[in-house]
């Protein structure tokens, strides 16, 4: 049979002279095919330990967790993290906070950030979060944007629906939204394109 393939996935598709030729007698080509689409589309979660540091000095999550778990489609990645928080050990760190990513965010695509500050810049929002504050009322949604430093990606989350009266940033850190305390959790979810 004469075939030639898409781009991308490799499908195997007839020319146009087979087409015209045997175009009711196909179906081993599109069994085929379908083999390959499920190869493609069916890409195992991988997992990866997220860090989290911070602008000056890294917190502690004591006795907590961080774990994390992507797909890479193509390039594109999609993931999530969780970080958890539990005594004894717990400490603040000083200034903004970033969780690393598994992989380098593509500075070609994303408008990528230089540096763990407060300036939240034109920076591209990659995904979303949740700040869970166990000992208060302080939880809150934030979206995730991004920035490389030292070589590493990191997703920061920006406060910007945050609405406490002791704001000081609009991304979060080491006295805000929260001051983390045991059992307090950062989560969040992230699509972007890798290098």
């Amino acid at each position: 049979m004469a075939v030639v393939f898409t781009p991308n996935i490799l499908l195997a598709k007839p020319d146009a002279t087979e087409l015209a030729t045997n175009w009711a007698t196909n179906t081993q080509l599109a069994d085929d095919n379908n083999v390959v689409i499920t190869a493609q589309s069916d890409i195992v979660l991988a997992n990866y330990t997220p860090v989290i540091t911070a602008q000056t000095t890294p917190p502690n999550i004591g006795a907590g967790s961080c774990k994390g778990e992507y797909q890479d489609l193509q390039g594109i990645v999609m993931g999530t993290f969780l970080v958890e928080f539990l005594d004894p050990g717990i400490t603040i760190g000083s200034g903004e906070y970033g969780i690393s990513l598994p992989f380098v965010a593509d500075s070609t695509f994303h408008n990528v950030g230089t540096a763990l500050n407060a300036t939240p810049g034109p920076f591209t929002v990659i995904g979303d979060s949740y700040i869970y504050d166990n000992g208060g009322v302080a939880t809150a949604f934030a979206c995730l944007d991004v920035v490389t430093v030292g070589g590493v990606s990191y997703a920061r989350m920006l406060t910007e629906a945050h609405t406490a009266p002791a704001k000081t940033s609009r991304v979060a850190r080491d006295s805000m939204p929260v001051v983390v305390g045991t059992i307090d959790k950062f989560s969040g979810q992230f699509i972007y394109k890798r290098v």
